[in-house]
């Protein structure tokens, strides 16, 4: 898996019925860079994804230019078909159906998406598995996703959305409403599947600690708005909007022992 192709997103708008959700959003994600798009909620962060990944329909008015490797794309497209992406989302439970064994849901989708047998599919998840940190693939793929707890089924997406080999990865809040443990293993298997000679990571969230630590550039929205963008060094050692200090403020007050970045900029 390579990461070749970048993601340029430019003067995003989004309207309905005459409202102003999104106003001039740029942001890009170089190959195999990992991007925190940084906001809290109502900020615009999920509208800006949905938007990218094609997702908006009909009452939204798209405007702006997305470009993929240099090759313009449309706003609108049908879901699943963004060429070059994939994503997790927030609510692991709505991506898999809970009384279906994961083994009956995952390998069948694998062999569809890549054309391949259903032993070459079994070989591919499992080793997918394997690296999103799961000790006994196999096990895993014969529990119901309702066996598992909301980090291993997070885990379980993630490994579904890479067997897609995307150049870009978009995770929507993925370690919202989890423990700290849930969190750090999640965490980790995106810091595994994505970065430099592999996928671009296009990481959703409110949390600058988590962030910092797994992102090597930051864009920061606030009310439809960028307000802030850079390398996540440059950003946490010295915001300049308000809204930015607030978040590098009550990130370092709450400092946990995995935040490089903070820590560097203490």
């Amino acid at each position: 898996m390579r990461g070749d192709a970048q993601v340029v997103v430019s003067d995003l708008g989004v309207t309905v019925a005459g409202r102003s959700l999104l106003q001039g959003v740029n942001l890009t994600v170089r190959p195999g860079r990992r991007v925190a798009l940084l906001g809290a909620s109502g900020s615009g962060k999920s509208l800006t994804v949905q938007a990218l990944l094609g997702l908006l329909g009909p009452p939204f008015d798209v405007q702006g230019s997305l470009r993929v490797g240099g090759r313009e794309l449309p706003w609108r497209q049908a879901p699943g078909r963004r060429p070059g992406m994939a994503a997790v989302f927030q609510d692991s439970r709505a991506a898999l159906n809970p009384v279906v064994r994961l083994d009956r849901q995952l390998l069948p989708a694998v062999a569809r998406r890549r054309r391949i047998s259903a032993v070459a599919s079994a070989r591919i998840v499992g080793d997918l598995l394997d690296e999103v940190g799961f000790a006994d693939p196999l096990r895993t793929l014969r529990a119901y996703p309702s066996q598992l707890s909301g980090g291993q089924r997070q885990r379980v997406c993630l490994a579904l959305a890479m067997a897609a080999s995307p150049e870009l990865l978009v995770a929507d809040e993925p370690t919202t409403a989890l423990d700290m443990i849930s969190q750090y293993q999640v965490v980790e298997a995106l810091r595994r599947c994505t970065g430099e000679g592999r996928s671009g990571l296009l990481f959703l969230t409110h949390d600058l600690a988590v962030a910092a630590d797994l992102c090597e550039d930051v864009v920061v929205l606030e009310q439809g708005r960028v307000v802030e963008a850079g390398s996540m060094e440059q950003v946490v050692r010295s915001p300049q909007a308000s809204f930015t200090a607030s978040l590098v403020a009550a990130a370092r007050a709450g400092l946990r022992p995995t935040e490089h970045a903070l820590g560097a900029a203490s």
